[in-house]
């Protein structure tokens, strides 16, 4: 083998390859494959090798054969199949077409096999460079040396195929052979610096042999190849790896230009996790690959919902756990799923037992459930990764304890449900969150149509006026459930309020203090009955300030409202009011340190307040709370 490169055949070059109609259909059009459930596009590109051997031409048609044979054997055949017409048989030229070498053949295909990109443009020290495990990474492997491909063969197929552990393969981005590495070329790849004694050595072995470079990507990669790696001699320089991402950017913009960096999805485990290009969105702009490897990929959306029975107990350690993942909490409603919500967060009905479908259903409408929609960079993979697996046995095997653990007791009654794709993470978030979520605009929202809350629908000065609290009546259909189990407080002192976390809280970086808060004042009999997240514009701001009591410092509690997402929860408890403020004191007394942020957190000062607050601000509450909201 003297060169290879991937090229996409264009209408012009047919002719000049002497293409036959059939073999246009399988080398110049993209095929569209199932995978997981997703239709994914494949690339159209081409691989192309020019190879010297005595009497090659004569031994075209038997090479076509030799490695149809091979790809029998290693079992390709099926995924070749699945990218063809059913009209077409499998036969070797439908795979393989051979020609004579020619200059002028050379020049139609492209030029130069080992042609380098123009790297002056690129100003390294612009850029950052992310080292987060959990995205996709892209990493460089490069192997030097005589006869590279017969001896590194089994590296190359546990990269390329992944081992027999079930470790996911690497998808290929790009490929190049070099005849012969230049001194520059030579000493971006050593793996020693400049000053160690191995440096000039290295230099000079790697400019004295050919080398074939590979642009890899997967999640992470640079732990996964260096694992493979590992098993071979440290001081191998025939197999060498960019260590770090700033490293891999530096090698990949020094032997390939964008155009030639070509996505293999067929190979991307991940894809049905990810955002796909933004190519028919006007106005919004496909992420390019040595973008994603400065800038990283952007953030998406993913939905979890606790179910009826496994939250309120650890509202505030929910948040936590969700803080210190890496999420970003953008939506939050506690709400009774109707049934069009209840059957789209379930199997398709030929996945699911009819019994056991209805009794899921009857369970997910027994009571109030819990709904998060969270933002983070790979949100929707990472979050199942965090559940684990359904099956509470399962889960308990596993080396982290998965949160399916936290919240469910048996598999009918897992309390937990996050969206299993990309896909249907956008259709659930705009079920469940119809009117936008409380974030800035991301290009995902953009391409999904997703709104922007910059006011709270849910508010209403007209209820405020029309509407009161009184000692609700238990609805029939949960009380003949027998999942809900009444109200949470039944006493006659049983009072409601409301409790704000203004955004200044919301935004602050780890540990987040005021869930913790939340978690201790929950443990005092206090019950969550109603919430959610909101962006309260400015009037509605004003509104609640004169509603809300004066913070401990005394400053005017408007500033706090400013201008963000805030989390507004209704709490219940004998003489829950005037208690509030006592329960919060003892538990700053216990840490001391929570003080600053009990200052910050606002609450009404009267009975009368807070039940204007409540009715200012809910139109419903759970059907376990004592009080519920009614015309006067």
């Amino acid at each position: 083998m003297v060169g290879l490169q991937r090229v996409q055949i264009s209408k012009k070059q047919i002719k000049s390859l002497g293409l036959t109609t059939k073999q246009v259909a399988v080398f110049c059009q993209a095929s569209t494959v199932y995978l997981d459930g997703e239709h994914v596009e494949l690339s159209s590109h081409c691989l192309v090798l020019l190879m010297r051997s005595e009497s090659a031409v004569q031994h075209c048609s038997r090479l076509s054969i030799g490695l149809m044979n091979e790809l029998a054997a290693q079992g390709f055949m099926g995924s070749i199949r699945a990218r063809l017409a059913d009209d077409l048989i499998l036969v070797p030229h439908l795979c393989f077409h051979t020609l004579p070498y020619s200059k002028n053949l050379l020049k139609i295909l492209g030029g130069l096999m080992w042609t380098m990109p123009d790297f002056s443009h690129v100003i390294l020290s612009k850029h950052r460079y992310l080292s987060c495990p959990d995205i996709e990474q892209v990493v460089i492997l490069t192997l030097t040396g005589q006869n590279i491909v017969e001896k590194e063969m089994g590296l190359l197929r546990k990269v390329l195929r992944g081992d027999t552990a079930g470790q996911e393969e690497f998808e290929l981005l790009a490929l190049k052979w070099m005849p012969k590495l230049s001194r520059w070329q030579a000493q971006e790849l050593s793996p020693f610096e400049v000053g160690e004694r191995e440096w000039q050595s290295s230099v000079l072995s790697l400019m004295s042999t050919p080398a074939l470079v590979f642009v890899l990507r997967r999640v992470r990669a640079f732990i996964t190849l260096r694992r493979i790696l590992s098993q071979s001699d440290p001081g191998n320089m025939c197999v060498l790896m960019s260590p770090t991402p700033e490293t891999a950017f530096r090698q990949a913009c020094l032997f390939f230009s964008e155009a030639e960096l070509v996505p293999d999805h067929s190979s991307r485990p991940s894809l049905k996790f990810l955002a796909p290009p933004y190519t028919d969105t006007p106005g919004l702009r496909s992420q390019s690959l040595y973008s994603y490897m400065t800038e990283g990929p952007e953030p998406i959306l993913t939905l979890a919902l606790f179910k009826p029975g496994a939250w309120r107990h650890c509202f505030g350690k929910i948040l936590s756990m969700i803080k210190q993942n890496g999420f970003t909490l953008v939506g939050l409603r506690i709400l009774l799923l109707d049934s069009n919500m209840a059957q789209a967060l379930i199997l398709p009905p030929e996945q699911q037992n009819p019994t056991k479908r209805v009794l899921v259903m009857k369970y997910l409408r027994s009571g109030f459930s819990l709904a998060l929609c969270l933002l983070r960079v790979n949100a929707v993979k990472r979050l199942l990764e965090l559940m684990g697996p359904e099956d509470p046995v399962a889960a308990c095997n596993e080396d982290q304890t998965p949160w399916w653990s936290h919240f469910c007791s048996d598999k009918l009654h897992s309390g937990i449900y996050g969206s299993l794709s990309y896909r249907k993470a956008v259709e659930d978030i705009k079920l469940i969150f119809p009117e936008g979520l409380c974030c800035t605009e991301t290009s995902m929202m953009r391409h999904e149509q997703i709104c922007c809350l910059c006011s709270d629908p849910e508010a209403s000065s007209e209820r405020e006026l029309s509407d009161t609290l009184r000692t609700a009546v238990k609805d029939k259909f949960h009380s003949e459930s027998g999942f809900s189990q009444g109200p949470l407080v039944s006493s006659n002192l049983c009072q409601t309020t409301c409790l704000l976390i203004p955004s200044n809280l919301m935004q602050q970086s780890q540990p987040p203090f005021y869930s913790e808060i939340l978690e201790r004042l929950l443990r005092t009999d206090c019950h969550l009955v109603a919430g959610r997240l909101c962006t309260p514009d400015e009037n509605q701001r004003r509104h609640m300030s004169e509603l809300l009591r004066p913070p401990a410092d005394g400053a005017f509690h408007g500033s706090l409202l400013s201008e963000g997402p805030c989390l507004i929860i209704a709490l219940q408890k004998d003489n829950a009011v005037p208690c509030l403020d006592i329960l919060l004191e003892s538990i700053c007394r216990e840490r001391p340190d929570f003080e600053r942020i009990r200052t910050k957190l606002l609450y009404p000062n009267s009975e009368s307040e807070a039940e204007k607050l409540m009715c200012y601000l809910f139109d419903i509450s759970c059907p376990d709370s004592h009080h519920s909201i009614v015309p006067r």
